[in-house]
């Protein structure tokens, strides 16, 4: 089968399509939304949450190989929810933070409990019982989705979103470890998943040699993936928190002058 065939393999998943087509619609309503760079990061991260879940990604995935379902979990829960925090209008994060839910939300974005969830959501999902479970009960699969969906907008929030005076604020160093807790699901599974010797997500044991390739080589691909680019996108967000640490050129030097 070609890259061709694959590209042309959509499915029609009703909750998919009217969940993302309710996502991306009401955009429109949240308090300060404008047609701006906002709007696009939030309609970008919609978009490939339907890629993901409704392209051959999700067909080969769920049906030949484990390297192609990681991909779909990095997906969901490392490249959609950054992109949607960040399209949050300002106005709307002000009157989330404020409204009904303000107590909950607070709690959920706070750092000591979303690098925690984080961590305990993506691990025990790749826990082969599980993960196995999951990918045969087609309800069970949906909940796995969409929790990493969630954990991915309770961490990235707590990264991204500053607000004065919060107490989930964290310094620029304080970001840097938080992003530290971002990268241990990636070591925790996906080292432990491409260094084991033989395959332990049995239903793949016989479907990835439709595609030519074993299991083994299927599973280690998966498991450096997830390692190699979770490991990737911390140590560049945590380098711009870094980054900001230090004065920009020059700066010292304009204090000292100024000084009486």
């Amino acid at each position: 089968m070609t890259f061709l065939h694959w590209a042309t393999v959509w499915q029609f998943n009703p909750s998919v399509w009217g969940g993302c087509a309710l996502a991306a619609i009401a955009y429109r309503w949240f308090p300060g939304a404008r047609p701006d760079r906002r709007a696009l990061s939030w309609l970008a991260g919609v978009i490939i949450i339907f890629i993901a879940l409704e392209s051959a990604m999700d067909t080969v995935g769920d049906q030949y190989l484990f390297s192609v379902h990681m991909a779909q979990h990095l997906v969901l829960a490392m490249i959609a929810p950054p992109l949607m925090t960040l399209g949050l209008p300002e106005a709307t994060v002000d009157a989330l933070l404020t409204g009904p839910v303000r107590h909950l939300l607070r709690f959920l974005i706070s750092p000591f409990v979303a690098g925690p969830a984080y961590f305990v959501v993506l691990v025990a999902w790749h826990w082969p019982p599980f993960f196995d479970y999951a990918i045969n009960h087609p309800l069970v699969h949906i909940v796995q989705h969409l929790s990493f969906i969630a954990v991915g907008l309770m961490f990235w929030w707590a990264a991204l979103i500053h607000r004065p005076d919060e107490r989930w604020n964290l310094t620029p160093l304080g970001e840097v470890s938080y992003l530290s807790v971002g990268a241990l699901p990636a070591v925790v599974v996906g080292l432990t998943v491409a260094l084991i010797p033989h395959p332990i997500y049995t239903f793949y044991v016989h479907r990835s040699l439709q595609l030519g390739i074993s299991a083994l080589q299927d599973q280690r691909i998966g498991g450096m993936l997830m390692f190699a680019f979770d490991n990737i996108l911390m140590v560049l967000v945590a380098g711009w928190y870094l980054w900001k640490v230090f004065p920009e050129d020059g700066a010292d030097e304009a204090r000292i002058s100024a000084r009486p």
